[in-house]
């Protein structure tokens, strides 16, 4: 491991001194976790300098990457041990709270000799041998893998795969690992039908009442090509049941062990088509997750050459609404390139706090770039460590609320949710995203949140909130009636297949925020019981190289914010630009009702800015 002894003279202590952030939140709390990659082709062992950019999450190694190669002899299994399990005690040492060896939930590599280390003891686990744990076509025969080369896909349904996949989880743990990582939870493209899927997909049909439930593996391998649908939702099933064998495994070793996978989404386009291609139903997966991380290869948020923006917090907004309410986690890269400049870094944690996500960075930069990227990256980790409690228990406004009907990746790849979310947060529209399982809690009214007076638009009417839907087609008969109410309590369904669906939200809006800026400027608002916070950032940060970026101010930034109580004694910016706003805030009263609209201008906006108003 390369040494980093020169950074404790760079930014003082790697680790972060307790705070009552810390101790008030939960240790995956916004803010109070940061994710990192401590590995990247030979560039590994990188705890000390994700520790010094603020990271006190890793993703890890230990003896995953043996793991899917059959294991080596076993005097170098048990140095390999050794060397993880020192490697995570320094890691801690150095501030590191929690470690997640990486592990690959599919992948044999070179069959011929994966299992030649075996001892005769550790063989007899198995009760057939691990060509036999590869996923197969409908005809029984092997499917190759889609990585090519010596890999080969094993079926997560495979009791003996699972057998192999709980000796490498107790072998991450023994070493110090805090849990594990799953990459390639993969069914593959052509499905897999083995009998141990054709089994489970018998159960589900016989308990959907389509056909018997002792059906032969045949029949059932007939019964999926008759029933494209239901086997396709039994595929959205193999990663979710494995992760959940795989946490009650490691749960019983550990309680507080914490088990999470790739979920993909390589593009926001990919929620509904991701289901079909390789069988990443997040969704599902969730279910089994204790943190719901995904990696988007393109869609980090900058300014593209010729002024266009790219951006991911529509789909982190979604993500918030099919994820149960585990902790987010996204890896955003631009060009499929690992490597980050800093300040596109700092813009895309601050994307992510801005929708209650955490940031996955990948510090594995070579020596000559490391210094920098530290001493520019760490100011905002600290800013938002130190200011957790502003990240959390934080509920964004919703103007508009939008449903996304999960249920409807089965009918085709494209997801039309996702294309209304763009469009509203490239407008700045204030919106949540609430799936089939939160849509009749969503629209029905609470006394508790019913206003002390009602805003009203500037014509005097009540100001209306939007339900927006892609259509009304898409509704079931409870969502209907659900919606009845709630247009009879002057709520506003727009159908997004019935006309200007945009304008008619706006239309129908007293917005929550009026924006003054440049078009790459968003603004997110968030409340607590006692204040309310506004997330402003600039997407205009230029992607130069690996290493660096500009970084483009977007100058007089006007904000007029309607605020859930009748008085407002300050408003103060946060900041880790080193030349922005900071502190109190001037700030203009326009009074509306028994609420208040507040006027706030900022002379620029470098990367993003706090706004919190009291």
């Amino acid at each position: 491991m390369v040494s980093l002894a020169w950074v404790g003279a760079l930014v003082g202590s790697h680790t972060f001194p307790a705070s009552a952030d810390d101790h008030d939140h939960d240790r995956l709390a916004v803010g109070v976790a940061q994710h990192a990659f401590d590995h990247l082709g030979n560039i590994d062992e990188q705890a000390e300098a994700a520790a010094a950019i603020g990271a006190n999450v890793i993703y890890g190694t230990g003896c995953g990457q043996v793991g899917y190669n059959g294991l080596p002899p076993e005097e170098q299994l048990a140095s390999i041990q050794q060397d993880a399990a020192a490697y995570n005690e320094k890691a801690h040492t150095e501030g590191i709270r929690i470690i997640l060896g990486y592990m690959c939930a599919t992948s044999i590599v070179n069959l011929d000799a994966f299992d030649k280390n075996w001892s005769d003891e550790f063989r007899g686990k198995f009760k057939t041998p691990p060509p036999q744990w590869r996923q197969q076509d409908a005809a029984g025969k092997p499917l190759p893998s889609w990585y090519g080369g010596q890999y080969s896909p094993a079926c997560m349904n495979n009791p003996d795969w699972r057998e192999y996949e709980t000796f490498i989880v107790r072998q991450q743990l023994d070493s110090g690992h805090d849990g594990v990582f799953f990459d390639n939870p993969t069914v593959h493209p052509q499905g897999c039908y083995c009998p141990h899927c054709m089994k489970k997909f018998a159960v589900l049909l016989g308990e959907e009442g389509v056909v018997n439930a002792e059906a032969s593996v045949d029949e059932a391998r007939q019964l999926a090509v008759k029933h494209p649908e239901h086997f396709l939702r039994l595929r959205a099933t193999t990663a979710r049941d494995f992760l959940q064998f795989i946490r009650d495994y490691a749960r019983s070793i550990r309680p507080d062990v914490l088990v999470t996978c790739n979920n993909s989404l390589n593009t926001p386009d990919v929620l509904f088509a991701q289901c079909h291609t390789h069988g990443y139903n997040i969704y599902e997966m969730s279910k089994a997750e204790d943190l719901v991380v995904v990696e988007d290869m393109a869609t980090q948020p900058r300014l593209l050459p010729g002024g266009r923006t790219l951006e991911y917090g529509s789909t982190l907004a979604q993500l918030q609404a099919i994820s149960r309410g585990k902790p987010l986690v996204s890896n955003v890269l631009a060009e499929a390139d690992n490597h980050t400049p800093p300040n596109l870094v700092r813009l895309a944690m601050a994307e992510a706090v801005a929708h209650g996500a955490s940031y996955l960075s990948w510090p594995t930069w070579p020596e000559d770039q490391r210094e920098r990227m530290i001493r520019e990256i760490r100011p905002q980790a600290e800013m938002l460590r130190k200011h957790a409690s502003l990240l959390n228990d934080a509920q964004p406004r919703r103007d508009v609320i939008l449903f996304l009907p999960f249920r409807k990746w089965t009918e085709g790849k494209r997801c039309v949710p996702s294309e209304l979310a763009a469009r509203l947060t490239a407008s700045n529209v204030q919106y949540g995203v609430v799936s089939e399982d939160d849509l009749v809690v969503a629209v029905t009214p609470k006394a508790s949140d019913k206003p002390a007076g009602p805003i009203r638009t500037a014509a005097g009417a009540p100001a209306r909130q939007v339900f927006l839907v892609e259509s009304r087609s898409v509704l079931l008969p409870a969502e209907e009636a659900a919606l009845k109410e709630f247009e009879n309590s002057s709520g506003l369904v727009v159908a997004a297949d019935e006309g200007d669906w945009m304008k008619s939200v706006q239309s129908a809006l007293s917005p929550s925020l009026e924006l003054q800026a440049p078009p790459t400027v968003r603004a997110v608002i968030r409340d607590q019981s006692h204040r309310t916070i506004v997330h402003v950032y600039n997407l205009a940060v230029e992607r130069l190289s690996s290493f660096e970026d500009k970084v483009h101010p977007a100058n007089d930034v006007t904000l007029r914010v309607r605020v859930p109580f009748d008085e407002v004694k300050s408003v103060k910016a946060i900041s880790a630009d080193s030349q922005a706003t900071a502190g109190d805030v001037p700030f203009t009263i326009l009074p509306e009702g028994s609420r208040s609209k507040i006027e706030i201008n900022l002379p620029a906006v470098l990367i993003s800015t706090l706004l919190v108003i009291e």
